[in-house]
């Protein structure tokens, strides 16, 4: 009876190991994807720049200027697109998201008739994706 016990303690004691060692391996994440266009890019902060493009494609009126708009926040500001910059929401609609019309911002005309603008420019683009990969600095 004591062998018996013993012998299943140290199989469950085994097999808990087990299970656990592949928890315990080192995974490398791959390299951040950051293109080397970004190394020529002159506009790097919010207030340089990337407002403007912000102003232009995103905070406009009945999108995310706050007053009512069809899109969630107020990016009429720095303080207000924050929350969206830090949660990566920005990042995932701008960057990731870009090709989808329905999902990608700014919204495509042909699915939202209501949208002001297509698509950002190529450069309008590689700015802000340069300024979020680099963590959004305000100054």
């Amino acid at each position: 009876m004591k062998n018996g016990l013993l012998l299943t303690s140290c199989f469950y004691i085994a097999f808990y190991l087990l299970m656990l060692a592949p928890a315990c391996t080192n995974v490398e994440l791959p390299p951040s994807q950051r293109p080397t266009y970004c190394d020529t890019i002159s506009i790097t902060t919010y207030e340089a720049g990337v407002k403007t493009i912000i102003d232009n494609s995103c905070a406009y009126t009945g999108c995310h200027d706050g007053a009512g708009g069809i899109g969630p926040g107020n990016y009429t500001d720095f303080n207000g697109i924050a929350p969206y910059l830090t949660s990566g929401a920005v990042l995932e609609r701008v960057v990731n998201q870009r090709n989808d019309p329905a999902l990608g911002m700014p919204p495509n005309s042909s699915v939202y008739p209501e949208s002001q603008q297509d698509d950002l420019t190529e450069e309008e683009f590689e700015i802000i994706q340069c300024w979020l990969l680099q963590g959004f600095p305000e100054r």
